[in-house]
């Protein structure tokens, strides 16, 4: 029975994925948050079997701060008690140096898309930070082909060693056969049409364009209307600005949904938008498009893997407002092909993103290492006991 430690920035809908695959292994497992996360994305418990540990810090874990500091000196101390047998850490810049710098292997470093994408490009120590936990991995594991050709860039990993797969939806990403939630209908929004956003309401996620974007869509337009779902640190800031240009009427904003729920609110809306600028393979996305919706998502990153202008889709250039506008305003002239493009987003994620079958990598992953460390194991005992 092998001790594998799995660390996390905090605790969210993907790490519940991850530890409920280890919890079906006969191995021990541990998981290790960097932070509190007060805004994680997932609520529930973490799944049984899991030993679970105190967070590394109740603050920011972000790199450099005095709360990263203390962290890695106390990820050091922790691994030399546990003496894990496999470490599973990422993302890069926090879990994935935290192991790095501890020296510890096998050592499977996982990428959470935007790490590698942008933070790693952000400056020449933030570069050499990346490359310094990337160069020290046994293995990698990324979740589009752009994120792939990105670690394959910064580190000294073979093709190999770097596992890509979308992490994918359960239940092969088909409507839930439940009743509706007939939110539309409580709203009073039967006759308009329903744009949705699925991000948490942070900067990462352009949390503010998108909401510049339907201002000034919904000027243009009196049959629109704007769901929010998700929570986070601007939505202070979103409520204000709705509130003071007088659209509040038509925003809706669901707070916190929980994964099985975010479908049934995703199957009354209309046209799925996201702002967010860099994105690998987006699980909000692969749901928008499993509801057999039309995206609107940036021209960058995993999200080019997913969508074709005007196929199943809109793109346009990250970051940019009036694009961003453009995009959402030619996917609602263009109604008619709404049908098409959700049949063709439906068998896209049906064909690509089912989680019970892409997860099956990570278990090859994992026994390969161990397998790995164990003949290194035996190689040392037996140069040992030859000298």
């Amino acid at each position: 029975m092998a001790r594998i430690l799995y660390v996390s920035q905090s605790y969210s809908t993907h790490d519940r994925r991850f530890l409920e695959l280890l919890a079906q292994l006969e191995d021990e497992a541990w998981f290790l948050p960097c932070e509190s996360g007060g805004n994680q994305a997932e609520i529930g418990p973490v799944p049984k079997r899991i030993h679970r540990l105190p967070p590394l810090t109740q603050k920011n874990c972000a790199p450099f701060r005095w709360s990263w500091v203390r962290a890695a000196v106390r990820f050091c101390r922790l691994v030399r008690t546990l003496k894990p047998d496999l470490v599973h850490a990422g993302p890069v810049q926090t879990g994935g140096f935290f192991a790095a710098l501890a020296g510890v292997h096998p050592f499977l470093i996982t990428s959470w898309g935007s790490d590698v994408l942008s933070l790693a490009g952000s400056s020449f120590l933030m570069k050499s930070l990346t490359k310094f936990a990337l160069r020290r991995a046994d293995m990698a594991l990324g979740d589009c082909e752009v994120v792939r050709e990105r670690i394959s860039a910064l580190s000294s990993l073979s093709p190999e060693e770097i596992i890509c797969f979308p992490w994918g939806i359960t239940e092969g990403g088909s409507r839930l056969p439940r009743p509706p939630l007939d939110f539309r209908k409580s709203l009073d929004w039967e006759e308009c049409k329903v744009i949705v956003s699925a991000r948490s309401l942070e900067q990462i996620h352009g949390t503010m364009n998108f909401v510049r974007a339907m201002e000034q869509i919904l000027h243009r337009r009196a049959d629109i209307r704007v769901l929010m779902l998700g929570d986070g640190n601007l939505m202070g800031e979103v409520t204000e600005f709705v509130r003071s240009h007088r659209i509040s009427d038509k925003f809706h904003f669901a707070g916190h949904v929980p994964e099985g729920r975010v479908r049934d609110y995703l199957a009354e809306a209309d046209i799925y938008v996201s702002a967010t600028p860099c994105d690998g393979t987006s699980i909000s996305l692969l749901q928008a498009m499993g509801c057999g919706l039309p995206v609107v998502v940036a021209d960058a990153g995993g999200n080019r893997e997913w969508v074709r202008e005007g196929e199943n889709g809109w793109l346009y250039s990250p970051g940019d407002l009036p694009a961003l506008v453009a995009a959402i305003s030619t996917a609602l002239e263009n109604s008619a092909l709404w049908s098409a493009m959700g049949r063709a987003n439906i068998n896209s994620v049906k064909a690509r993103a089912n989680w019970e079958q892409n997860s099956r990598q990570l278990l090859l992953a994992y026994d390969r290492l161990l397998r790995l460390a164990t003949m290194k194991e035996a190689e040392a005992d037996a140069e040992f006991q030859n000298r």
